[in-house]
Protein backbone atom coordinates (compact mmCIF):
# COMPACT_ATOMS: atom_id res chain seq x y z
CA UNK A 1 0.00 0.00 0.00
CA UNK A 2 2.43 1.91 0.73
CA UNK A 3 4.22 1.76 -2.80
CA UNK A 4 0.97 2.92 -4.00
CA UNK A 5 0.38 5.86 -2.32
CA UNK A 6 3.98 7.37 -2.73
CA UNK A 7 3.60 6.20 -6.71
CA UNK A 8 0.14 8.44 -6.49
CA UNK A 9 1.29 11.42 -4.39
CA UNK A 10 4.44 11.81 -6.63
CA UNK A 11 2.44 11.72 -9.99
CA UNK A 12 -0.45 14.09 -8.50
CA UNK A 13 2.14 16.31 -7.84
CA UNK A 14 4.30 16.22 -11.24
CA UNK A 15 0.45 16.69 -13.12
CA UNK A 16 -1.30 18.88 -10.93
CA UNK A 17 1.90 21.23 -10.54
CA UNK A 18 2.89 21.26 -14.51
CA UNK A 19 -0.84 21.24 -15.52
CA UNK A 20 -0.89 24.70 -13.48
CA UNK A 21 1.81 26.15 -15.10
CA UNK A 22 1.61 28.67 -17.58
CA UNK A 23 4.31 27.42 -19.93
CA UNK A 24 2.62 24.31 -20.42
CA UNK A 25 -0.54 26.06 -20.69
CA UNK A 26 0.67 27.89 -23.66
CA UNK A 27 2.65 24.82 -24.98
CA UNK A 28 -0.65 23.03 -25.37
CA UNK A 29 -1.80 25.97 -26.93
CA UNK A 30 0.51 26.43 -29.67
CA UNK A 31 0.68 22.96 -30.35
CA UNK A 32 -3.05 22.32 -30.70
CA UNK A 33 -2.67 25.60 -33.29
CA UNK A 34 0.37 23.93 -34.90
CA UNK A 35 -1.58 20.37 -35.84
CA UNK A 36 -4.38 22.58 -36.75
CA UNK A 37 -2.26 24.87 -39.33
CA UNK A 38 -0.34 21.77 -40.20
CA UNK A 39 -3.46 20.04 -41.62
CA UNK A 40 -5.78 22.82 -43.07
CA UNK A 41 -2.89 25.56 -44.67
CA UNK A 42 -1.32 23.27 -47.36
CA UNK A 43 -5.84 22.76 -48.65
CA UNK A 44 -5.89 26.75 -47.67
CA UNK A 45 -3.02 28.14 -49.95
CA UNK A 46 -4.49 25.05 -52.94
CA UNK A 47 -7.68 26.31 -52.59
CA UNK A 48 -6.85 30.26 -52.70
CA UNK A 49 -4.47 29.64 -55.84
CA UNK A 50 -7.18 27.77 -57.60
CA UNK A 51 -9.47 29.98 -56.79
CA UNK A 52 -7.58 32.46 -59.25
CA UNK A 53 -7.77 32.08 -63.50
CA UNK A 54 -4.25 31.40 -64.39
CA UNK A 55 -3.33 34.75 -66.93
CA UNK A 56 -1.51 33.33 -69.39
CA UNK A 57 0.16 35.86 -72.21
CA UNK A 58 1.04 33.92 -75.25
CA UNK A 59 3.37 35.37 -77.62
CA UNK A 60 2.89 33.70 -80.57
CA UNK A 61 5.89 34.75 -83.48
CA UNK A 62 4.69 31.88 -85.70
CA UNK A 63 0.85 34.01 -86.11
CA UNK A 64 -0.85 30.31 -86.61
CA UNK A 65 -0.80 29.09 -83.30
CA UNK A 66 -3.00 31.51 -80.82
CA UNK A 67 -6.49 31.55 -82.66
CA UNK A 68 -6.87 27.70 -82.74
CA UNK A 69 -5.44 26.96 -79.37
CA UNK A 70 -7.67 29.51 -77.90
CA UNK A 71 -10.74 27.34 -79.83
CA UNK A 72 -9.34 24.23 -78.45
CA UNK A 73 -9.17 25.70 -75.33
CA UNK A 74 -12.59 26.96 -75.17
CA UNK A 75 -14.34 23.23 -76.42
CA UNK A 76 -12.88 21.64 -73.46
CA UNK A 77 -15.33 20.14 -71.12
CA UNK A 78 -15.78 22.31 -67.99
CA UNK A 79 -15.57 19.24 -65.48
CA UNK A 80 -11.77 18.59 -66.83
CA UNK A 81 -10.47 22.07 -66.48
CA UNK A 82 -9.50 22.33 -62.40
CA UNK A 83 -8.85 26.09 -63.08
CA UNK A 84 -10.26 28.91 -65.16
CA UNK A 85 -7.44 29.74 -67.66
CA UNK A 86 -7.44 33.56 -69.52
CA UNK A 87 -5.51 33.43 -72.60
CA UNK A 88 -4.06 36.91 -74.16
CA UNK A 89 -2.45 37.28 -76.91
CA UNK A 90 0.65 40.04 -77.38
CA UNK A 91 3.04 41.19 -79.89
CA UNK A 92 5.16 43.22 -77.47
CA UNK A 93 8.92 41.95 -77.61
CA UNK A 94 9.94 38.76 -75.17
CA UNK A 95 12.45 40.50 -73.16
CA UNK A 96 9.85 42.72 -71.72
CA UNK A 97 7.27 40.37 -71.33
CA UNK A 98 9.89 38.04 -69.47
CA UNK A 99 9.83 41.04 -66.68
CA UNK A 100 6.72 41.60 -66.67
CA UNK A 101 6.29 37.36 -65.68
CA UNK A 102 9.27 38.28 -62.90
CA UNK A 103 6.91 40.74 -61.52
CA UNK A 104 4.13 37.93 -61.22
CA UNK A 105 1.73 39.96 -63.53
CA UNK A 106 1.60 36.37 -65.73
CA UNK A 107 2.46 33.51 -67.04
CA UNK A 108 4.22 33.44 -70.53
CA UNK A 109 3.85 31.09 -73.54
CA UNK A 110 6.50 31.99 -76.15
CA UNK A 111 6.12 30.11 -79.45
CA UNK A 112 8.05 30.25 -82.04
CA UNK A 113 9.47 28.06 -85.25
CA UNK A 114 7.80 26.74 -88.39
CA UNK A 115 4.00 25.61 -88.00
CA UNK A 116 3.52 22.51 -87.71
CA UNK A 117 6.49 20.63 -87.57
CA UNK A 118 8.62 22.75 -86.26
CA UNK A 119 7.38 24.15 -83.83
CA UNK A 120 9.22 25.25 -80.33
CA UNK A 121 7.10 26.10 -76.92
CA UNK A 122 8.42 27.68 -73.66
CA UNK A 123 6.21 28.73 -71.10
CA UNK A 124 7.67 31.14 -68.19
CA UNK A 125 5.89 31.57 -64.59
CA UNK A 126 7.40 32.97 -61.42
CA UNK A 127 5.86 30.57 -59.56
CA UNK A 128 4.91 26.76 -58.72
CA UNK A 129 1.31 26.82 -58.84
CA UNK A 130 0.98 28.56 -61.85
CA UNK A 131 4.63 26.00 -63.32
CA UNK A 132 2.13 22.95 -62.05
CA UNK A 133 -1.25 23.99 -63.65
CA UNK A 134 0.82 25.03 -67.29
CA UNK A 135 -0.38 21.36 -68.61
CA UNK A 136 -3.89 23.22 -68.36
CA UNK A 137 -2.39 25.24 -71.70
CA UNK A 138 0.13 23.02 -73.00
CA UNK A 139 -1.67 19.56 -72.83
CA UNK A 140 -4.21 20.91 -75.66
CA UNK A 141 -1.60 22.62 -77.49
CA UNK A 142 0.46 19.47 -78.17
CA UNK A 143 -2.87 17.86 -78.99
CA UNK A 144 -3.58 20.55 -81.37
CA UNK A 145 -0.43 20.19 -82.85
CA UNK A 146 0.04 16.66 -82.91
CA UNK A 147 -3.43 16.70 -84.94
CA UNK A 148 -2.00 19.31 -87.26
CA UNK A 149 1.14 17.54 -88.01
CA UNK A 150 -1.08 14.70 -88.89
CA UNK A 151 -3.62 16.46 -90.61
CA UNK A 152 -0.30 17.51 -93.03
CA UNK A 153 0.57 14.37 -93.61
CA UNK A 154 -2.99 13.41 -95.07
CA UNK A 155 -4.80 12.26 -92.39
CA UNK A 156 -8.61 13.55 -92.29
CA UNK A 157 -9.46 15.91 -89.46
CA UNK A 158 -11.86 13.49 -87.76
CA UNK A 159 -9.44 11.06 -87.65
CA UNK A 160 -6.59 12.88 -86.01
CA UNK A 161 -9.24 14.00 -83.37
CA UNK A 162 -9.95 10.27 -82.99
CA UNK A 163 -6.66 9.24 -82.71
CA UNK A 164 -5.84 12.48 -79.96
CA UNK A 165 -8.86 11.69 -77.90
CA UNK A 166 -7.67 11.21 -74.86
CA UNK A 167 -7.39 7.29 -72.83
CA UNK A 168 -9.83 6.78 -70.05
CA UNK A 169 -7.41 5.93 -67.50
CA UNK A 170 -7.92 4.36 -64.06
CA UNK A 171 -5.30 5.07 -61.36
CA UNK A 172 -5.36 3.03 -58.32
CA UNK A 173 -3.04 1.81 -55.16
CA UNK A 174 -2.83 -1.85 -54.17
CA UNK A 175 -2.11 -2.79 -51.14
CA UNK A 176 -0.15 -6.96 -50.18
CA UNK A 177 -3.55 -7.69 -49.52
CA UNK A 178 -6.79 -7.00 -51.17
CA UNK A 179 -7.17 -2.92 -50.58
CA UNK A 180 -7.49 -0.78 -53.72
CA UNK A 181 -7.36 2.96 -53.18
CA UNK A 182 -8.10 5.47 -55.96
CA UNK A 183 -5.92 8.80 -55.55
CA UNK A 184 -8.59 10.59 -53.41
CA UNK A 185 -8.43 7.53 -50.95
CA UNK A 186 -4.98 7.54 -50.93
CA UNK A 187 -4.53 11.09 -49.97
CA UNK A 188 -7.39 10.80 -47.15
CA UNK A 189 -4.92 8.01 -45.45
CA UNK A 190 -1.89 9.44 -46.14
CA UNK A 191 -3.48 12.83 -44.04
CA UNK A 192 -4.30 10.46 -41.44
CA UNK A 193 -0.98 8.69 -41.62
CA UNK A 194 0.52 11.78 -41.03
CA UNK A 195 -1.51 13.14 -38.33
CA UNK A 196 -0.65 9.45 -36.36
CA UNK A 197 3.30 9.21 -36.58
CA UNK A 198 3.24 13.28 -35.62
CA UNK A 199 1.11 12.14 -32.38
CA UNK A 200 3.69 9.74 -31.45
CA UNK A 201 6.79 11.92 -32.20
CA UNK A 202 5.60 15.14 -30.70
CA UNK A 203 3.72 13.17 -27.64
CA UNK A 204 7.40 11.43 -27.04
CA UNK A 205 9.89 14.21 -27.73
CA UNK A 206 8.01 16.79 -25.95
CA UNK A 207 6.93 14.75 -22.36
CA UNK A 208 10.50 12.44 -22.15
CA UNK A 209 11.96 16.45 -22.56
CA UNK A 210 9.81 17.43 -19.14
CA UNK A 211 11.20 14.52 -17.05
CA UNK A 212 14.07 15.48 -18.23
CA UNK A 213 13.85 19.02 -17.30
CA UNK A 214 11.93 17.83 -14.21
CA UNK A 215 14.40 15.60 -12.48
CA UNK A 216 17.18 18.14 -13.35
CA UNK A 217 15.28 21.10 -11.91
CA UNK A 218 15.07 18.72 -8.78
CA UNK A 219 18.35 17.94 -8.07
CA UNK A 220 19.92 21.03 -8.94
CA UNK A 221 17.72 22.83 -6.53
CA UNK A 222 18.19 19.76 -4.10
CA UNK A 223 14.83 19.43 -3.33
CA UNK A 224 15.37 15.91 -4.74
CA UNK A 225 17.18 15.43 -1.26
CA UNK A 226 14.24 15.96 0.77
CA UNK A 227 12.26 13.50 -1.39
CA UNK A 228 14.39 10.99 -1.48
CA UNK A 229 14.18 10.81 3.00
CA UNK A 230 10.22 10.02 2.29
CA UNK A 231 9.92 7.87 -0.98
CA UNK A 232 12.33 5.95 -2.72
CA UNK A 233 14.45 6.47 -5.70
CA UNK A 234 12.80 4.07 -7.98
CA UNK A 235 9.15 5.38 -6.85
CA UNK A 236 10.16 9.05 -7.29
CA UNK A 237 11.26 8.12 -10.75
CA UNK A 238 8.26 5.75 -12.08
CA UNK A 239 5.66 8.71 -10.26
CA UNK A 240 7.14 11.29 -12.44
CA UNK A 241 6.93 9.25 -15.10
CA UNK A 242 3.66 8.27 -14.53
CA UNK A 243 2.85 12.25 -13.45
CA UNK A 244 4.45 13.62 -16.57
CA UNK A 245 2.54 10.75 -19.04
CA UNK A 246 -0.44 11.83 -18.05
CA UNK A 247 0.32 15.24 -18.49
CA UNK A 248 1.34 14.80 -22.12
CA UNK A 249 -1.75 12.30 -22.81
CA UNK A 250 -3.87 16.08 -21.78
CA UNK A 251 -1.95 17.50 -23.88
CA UNK A 252 -2.14 14.96 -26.56
CA UNK A 253 -5.63 14.90 -26.38
CA UNK A 254 -6.11 18.70 -26.98
CA UNK A 255 -3.24 17.82 -30.06
CA UNK A 256 -5.74 15.30 -31.50
CA UNK A 257 -9.13 17.73 -31.45
CA UNK A 258 -6.99 20.42 -33.10
CA UNK A 259 -5.77 17.54 -35.78
CA UNK A 260 -8.96 16.35 -36.55
CA UNK A 261 -10.31 19.51 -36.91
CA UNK A 262 -8.60 20.43 -39.13
CA UNK A 263 -8.16 17.27 -40.98
CA UNK A 264 -11.74 17.74 -41.00
CA UNK A 265 -12.05 20.97 -42.41
CA UNK A 266 -9.06 19.94 -45.17
CA UNK A 267 -10.98 16.68 -46.49
CA UNK A 268 -13.63 18.78 -47.24
CA UNK A 269 -11.59 21.45 -48.88
CA UNK A 270 -9.96 19.25 -51.08
CA UNK A 271 -12.83 17.06 -51.62
CA UNK A 272 -11.07 14.10 -50.20
CA UNK A 273 -13.03 10.84 -48.56
CA UNK A 274 -13.16 10.56 -44.84
CA UNK A 275 -10.85 7.28 -44.20
CA UNK A 276 -11.84 5.37 -41.02
CA UNK A 277 -9.22 3.90 -38.77
CA UNK A 278 -9.66 0.46 -37.71
CA UNK A 279 -9.65 0.04 -34.14
CA UNK A 280 -6.67 -2.46 -34.44
CA UNK A 281 -4.81 0.51 -36.10
CA UNK A 282 -5.86 3.17 -33.04
CA UNK A 283 -4.83 0.26 -30.23
CA UNK A 284 -2.11 -0.08 -32.07
CA UNK A 285 -0.89 4.18 -32.03
CA UNK A 286 -1.51 3.48 -28.47
CA UNK A 287 0.56 0.71 -27.68
CA UNK A 288 3.04 2.88 -29.78
CA UNK A 289 2.67 5.72 -27.75
CA UNK A 290 2.69 3.89 -24.39
CA UNK A 291 5.91 2.04 -25.16
CA UNK A 292 7.86 4.94 -26.81
CA UNK A 293 7.53 6.97 -23.95
CA UNK A 294 8.05 5.03 -21.14
CA UNK A 295 11.30 4.15 -23.45
CA UNK A 296 12.59 7.78 -24.01
CA UNK A 297 11.31 9.21 -20.36
CA UNK A 298 13.00 6.30 -18.39
CA UNK A 299 16.32 7.21 -20.37
CA UNK A 300 15.95 11.15 -20.01
CA UNK A 301 15.14 10.99 -16.39
CA UNK A 302 18.45 8.49 -15.86
CA UNK A 303 19.98 10.56 -17.95
CA UNK A 304 18.93 13.95 -15.67
CA UNK A 305 19.85 12.30 -12.48
CA UNK A 306 23.86 12.07 -14.05
CA UNK A 307 24.01 16.05 -13.75
CA UNK A 308 24.64 18.20 -11.63
CA UNK A 309 24.68 21.76 -13.17
CA UNK A 310 22.67 23.75 -15.67
CA UNK A 311 25.32 24.27 -17.88
CA UNK A 312 25.87 20.07 -18.41
CA UNK A 313 22.18 19.48 -19.57
CA UNK A 314 22.44 20.18 -23.43
CA UNK A 315 25.80 17.81 -24.02
CA UNK A 316 23.88 15.19 -22.20
CA UNK A 317 20.49 15.21 -23.44
CA UNK A 318 21.73 16.00 -26.88
CA UNK A 319 22.66 13.13 -28.41
CA UNK A 320 18.81 11.33 -27.28
CA UNK A 321 17.18 13.86 -28.88
CA UNK A 322 19.32 13.42 -32.20
CA UNK A 323 18.78 9.45 -32.00
CA UNK A 324 14.62 10.43 -31.52
CA UNK A 325 14.84 12.64 -34.74
CA UNK A 326 16.06 10.13 -36.60
CA UNK A 327 12.52 8.13 -37.62
CA UNK A 328 11.38 11.48 -38.92
CA UNK A 329 14.33 12.14 -40.74
CA UNK A 330 14.46 8.95 -42.39
CA UNK A 331 10.69 8.45 -42.86
CA UNK A 332 10.49 9.46 -46.37
CA UNK A 333 11.64 6.41 -48.20
CA UNK A 334 9.08 4.23 -46.21
CA UNK A 335 6.53 7.02 -48.11
CA UNK A 336 7.74 5.70 -51.27
CA UNK A 337 8.06 1.99 -50.78
CA UNK A 338 6.46 0.77 -47.61
CA UNK A 339 7.17 -2.67 -48.25
CA UNK A 340 10.62 -1.84 -49.83
CA UNK A 341 13.82 -3.73 -47.91
CA UNK A 342 14.90 -0.51 -46.17
CA UNK A 343 11.18 -0.23 -44.51
CA UNK A 344 10.69 -3.44 -43.59
CA UNK A 345 14.29 -3.02 -41.75
CA UNK A 346 13.72 -0.11 -40.35
CA UNK A 347 10.86 -1.37 -38.27
CA UNK A 348 12.16 -4.22 -36.75
CA UNK A 349 14.63 -0.95 -35.19
CA UNK A 350 13.50 -0.25 -32.01
CA UNK A 351 13.82 3.53 -32.08
CA UNK A 352 12.50 3.32 -35.75
CA UNK A 353 9.60 1.04 -35.00
CA UNK A 354 6.54 3.05 -33.72
CA UNK A 355 7.17 5.61 -36.75
CA UNK A 356 8.24 3.40 -39.63
CA UNK A 357 5.66 0.39 -38.65
CA UNK A 358 2.73 2.46 -37.89
CA UNK A 359 2.91 4.04 -41.73
CA UNK A 360 3.60 0.69 -43.07
CA UNK A 361 0.37 -0.34 -41.33
CA UNK A 362 -1.82 2.38 -42.32
CA UNK A 363 -0.39 2.60 -45.98
CA UNK A 364 -0.08 -0.70 -46.83
CA UNK A 365 -1.13 -3.80 -45.31
CA UNK A 366 2.08 -5.76 -43.66
CA UNK A 367 1.77 -9.60 -42.17
CA UNK A 368 1.07 -9.95 -38.82
CA UNK A 369 3.98 -11.48 -38.00
CA UNK A 370 5.79 -8.54 -38.28
CA UNK A 371 3.45 -6.19 -36.47
CA UNK A 372 4.01 -8.83 -33.11
CA UNK A 373 7.33 -8.87 -33.66
CA UNK A 374 8.29 -5.01 -33.96
CA UNK A 375 5.95 -4.70 -30.84
CA UNK A 376 7.83 -7.60 -29.02
CA UNK A 377 11.50 -6.43 -29.98
CA UNK A 378 10.04 -3.06 -28.58
CA UNK A 379 8.28 -4.27 -25.61
CA UNK A 380 12.22 -5.96 -24.50
CA UNK A 381 13.89 -3.12 -25.61
CA UNK A 382 11.45 -0.38 -23.44
CA UNK A 383 12.04 -3.55 -20.14
CA UNK A 384 15.80 -3.81 -20.75
CA UNK A 385 16.38 0.43 -21.10
CA UNK A 386 13.77 0.77 -18.19
CA UNK A 387 15.73 -1.42 -16.08
CA UNK A 388 18.76 0.17 -16.86
CA UNK A 389 18.10 3.49 -16.46
CA UNK A 390 16.63 2.30 -13.02
CA UNK A 391 19.71 1.76 -11.93
CA UNK A 392 21.36 4.72 -12.76
CA UNK A 393 18.47 6.81 -11.50
CA UNK A 394 19.41 5.33 -8.04
CA UNK A 395 22.85 5.52 -8.07
CA UNK A 396 23.52 9.01 -9.63
CA UNK A 397 20.63 10.86 -7.97
CA UNK A 398 21.98 11.83 -4.75
CA UNK A 399 25.34 12.52 -5.75
CA UNK A 400 26.79 15.74 -7.32
CA UNK A 401 30.14 17.42 -8.74
CA UNK A 402 30.94 14.62 -11.05
CA UNK A 403 30.96 15.11 -15.08
CA UNK A 404 28.57 12.98 -16.99
CA UNK A 405 31.07 10.62 -18.96
CA UNK A 406 30.01 7.12 -20.67
CA UNK A 407 32.76 5.44 -18.19
CA UNK A 408 30.98 7.33 -15.15
CA UNK A 409 27.53 5.90 -16.48
CA UNK A 410 28.41 2.65 -16.36
CA UNK A 411 29.59 3.07 -13.03
CA UNK A 412 26.45 4.19 -12.12
CA UNK A 413 24.65 1.17 -13.94
CA UNK A 414 26.54 -1.31 -12.37
CA UNK A 415 26.31 0.79 -8.56
CA UNK A 416 22.45 0.42 -9.36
Amino acid sequence: MGLVRNLWLITKREYIGRMKSSAYITSTIVLMVVFFASTLLPSLFDSSARSKPLDVTVLDKTGQVFGPLQQAMELLPAEESEREVRLTSSTADEASLTARVREGEFALLVIEGSFPSGLKAKFLASNLNALTDSRLVLAPLENMIRAARMQERGLAPEVALEIMRPLDIEERQVTAGDTERDEDQFMGTLIMAMGAIMSIYMITMINSQFVFQGVLEEKVSRVVEVMAAAVRPTEMMAGKVLGLGALGLTQYVGMMIAWVAGSALSREMMDVPPQPMSAQVILLIMVFILLSYVLNATLMAALAATVSRMEDSQTVQTPVIMLMMLPMILFTPVLSDPNGTLSVILSFIPIFTPIVMLLRVILGEVAAWQVWLSVGMLLVTTVIVSWASGRIYRAALLTFGTRPTMKQLWQYLKMG
